[in-house]
């Protein structure tokens, strides 16, 4: 039963999210190039910063040592 509420839950949101990429996609039309430009050089950046941190926690979490802590 579990399982059916998981894959349910899962259907409804990816309706949802099908559905607000394709409004999305037909308001794009109406939106001026140079706003279009701004918000992908927001997008790529925000990634970018992202990637460089998830990058920086990984390489960190190399290097630390729990003396004491039983694994």
């Amino acid at each position: 039963m579990r399982t059916a509420g998981i894959f349910m839950v899962i259907g409804g949101v990816v309706i949802i999210v099908v559905y607000i990429v394709y409004k999305l996609l037909e308001a794009i039309v109406l939106i001026p190039s140079e706003v279009k430009i701004a918000v992908a050089l927001i997008v790529v950046g925000g990634l970018l910063m992202l990637a460089s941190m998830i990058k920086e926690r990984i390489s960190d979490s190399k290097d630390e040592s729990f003396q004491g802590v039983k694994s």
